[in-house]
């Protein structure tokens, strides 16, 4: 369970109508997978897994937004209505998700991951937990979770976010069973922390992986040079945010972009920044960073916050660096021109490769900023642009 990459995945869904609702927890949630459990009643084969709960509102009532409490063991990525919502890899710490919804058939998917143990796979655990709170344009709420409504396949079936995808030969989820009380989760040291509901939980850089190309040898080194990386985040349907938060680090330097600005630099591993970066309203946000090795280990390590305001919630919507960012190695003219601009195109770009979780040597528990930083000139090979509007 608490191996290297190893994160819990559990899906849980609940029902519960009230005019005010307390903040939304596991309670009625169960642990879910696909079948093929050892009969240990713990042990998985490594592997993907995908689910899908397709929410139809009762007569009379129009969903307005949504707010997900969400932990998986291993990882997961979490899609409403065909749209990336958020990822996690730690299944001791929980996210919180608050998305606007239409006014009819809500799909709700995560593709969740069991990673190889290494030696033996025995105690292999994995699992979806989940509650997904329903609000509605009355002000009444219901709440879903993770059980046996859930529909799960093995494998990443190609679409199988959108709303049309036909999953009607998909078998109905296994459920390992309820939350606080199945092992191995139920063991003191697999204890679940739920972010507060009432305060705004900010860039999580601990729940961040270290990230890198290819390159990285066996003894951990990287050759030196600069490496291109981008995420972009597209929001749901009506989902606009102005302001990013981001925590950031890098082994040696790098110089952040946010939609093509520049936010500025760092070039001390052992220490991260944060920046917080206001623009005009958008939909969709380029994240992208230039990242320079000097020699030995190499690595990205980031955490953000996109902040905006719809639907009766907090839109924020959270993104660490794992293996969802892209990254170029460059060519014999250098890193492609204009990488850090929005709508630069990535496709043939490959995925990140994952060096392992926050904490991991050599770098260790890096300090985490408790203050904003300014906006600050690109290092050395970075691409030349226009200053972002940060907040210091």
């Amino acid at each position: 369970m608490f191996k290297p990459f190893k994160a819990l995945l559990g899906l849980l869904v609940a029902v519960n109508i009230a005019s005010f609702a307390a903040a939304l927890d596991f309670t009625g949630a169960q642990w879910i997978w696909i079948p093929g459990r050892a009969a240990d009643g713990i042990t998985y084969p490594p592997g993907n897994a995908t689910f899908r709960r397709d929410y139809y509102p009762e007569a009379g009532k129009t969903p307005l937004s949504a707010n997900i409490l969400i932990t998986t063991d291993d990882a997961y990525t979490l899609y409403v209505n065909g749209y990336e919502i958020g990822t996690g890899v730690d299944f001791t710490k929980a996210q919180r998700y608050c998305v606007p919804l239409v006014p009819d058939c809500n799909v709700f998917a995560v593709e969740g991951q069991n990673y190889q143990y290494t030696g033996s796979n025995v105690g292999n655990a994995a699992g979806v937990l989940s509650a997904i709170e329903i609000r509605f344009t009355d002000g009444f709420t219901e709440t879903i979770v993770t059980d046996g409504e859930w529909h799960g396949v093995s494998g990443v079936p190609a679409g199988f976010e959108q709303v049309a995808f036909d999953d009607s030969a998909w078998p109905a989820a296994f459920v390992e069973g309820p939350y606080p009380t199945t092992a191995p989760w139920n063991a003191p040291q697999n204890a679940i922390t739920i972010p507060p509901a009432t305060q705004n939980p900010g860039p999580s850089l601990p729940s961040a992986s270290w990230i890198w190309t290819n390159e990285v040898d066996s003894a951990g080194n990287a050759p030196i040079g600069g490496r291109a990386f981008r995420k972009t985040v597209t929001l749901p349907a009506g989902q606009f945010v102005d302001t990013v938060t981001m925590d950031i680090v890098a082994d040696n330097a790098y110089t952040l972009y946010i939609n093509g600005l520049l936010v500025g630099s760092g070039q001390d591993f052992h220490t991260a920044q944060r920046y917080q970066v206001n623009f005009p309203p958008t939909s969709t946000v380029t994240i992208a960073v230039y990242a320079a090795n000097d020699g030995g280990p190499a690595g990205l390590l980031a955490a953000a916050e996109l902040e905006g305001c719809a639907c009766g919630c907090a839109e924020n919507t959270f993104i660490i660096t794992d293996g969802n960012w892209k990254y170029s190695t460059g060519n014999s003219t250098g890193i492609p021109a204009g990488f850090e601009n929005p709508g630069f195109d990535d496709a043939a770009w490959p995925a990140a490769i994952v060096e392992g979780p926050y904490g991991q040597a050599p770098w260790g528990q890096v300090a985490t900023p408790t203050s904003n930083s300014p906006q600050s000139a690109a290092i050395s090979g970075a691409p030349a642009a226009p200053p972002a509007s940060v907040v210091a």
